[in-house]
């Protein structure tokens, strides 16, 4: 994988994200698997995830950024995602900080699919940008492990939706 394949997925996300949200363009959700197994960053597959507990994913491999309050529910439920939003430091340096917000694609009561929708493509561009000036492992020694499951959840829950 390399950084074109992450920014081209986010800007094809970018300039589809209506026919998405009307489900007139399907969301393939394994192209943003593949790019996050590629990065390395989480011990498993993102689809091993989905059927994990919170608790066991907060003993285990958690980095603390998600909100976790139910130990015993799957992961595939859990409404809270962490939004990569920002980067600074030093590309050069090998100093990357990214920063993060948290999203609610449930708030409010209904399932929003823009709200993922946008995550992903925010997340990816972001990524994609760092990726393209530096080299991977600088991303994967940055990035938020509970960010990138995000995406992954994110990504199923599009997907779920549609169908």
């Amino acid at each position: 994988m390399n950084s074109e394949t992450i920014s081209t997925l986010a800007d094809w996300l970018y300039t589809n994200r209506k026919q998405l949200e009307d489900k007139s363009q399907e969301f393939d959700a394994q192209k943003v698997y593949d790019i996050l197994d590629s990065l390395e960053v989480l011990r498993k597959p993102i689809k091993e995830y989905f059927d994990m507990t919170e608790d066991d994913y907060y003993q285990n491999e958690s980095d603390h950024r998600l909100t976790l309050q139910n130990p015993n529910n799957k992961l595939k439920d859990l409404h809270d995602r962490v939004q990569i939003n920002h980067v600074d430091g030093s590309l050069a340096g090998h100093e990357i900080n990214f920063t993060y917000n948290h999203e609610d694609p449930y708030a409010g009561g209904d399932y929003k699919a823009k709200t993922d929708i946008d995550l992903i493509d925010y997340s990816f561009t972001v990524i994609g940008a760092v990726y393209d000036n530096t080299i991977v492992a600088d991303v994967r020694n940055s990035v938020s492990r509970d960010a990138i499951l995000s995406i992954g959840l994110a990504a199923n829950a599009v997907e779920e939706w549609q169908k």
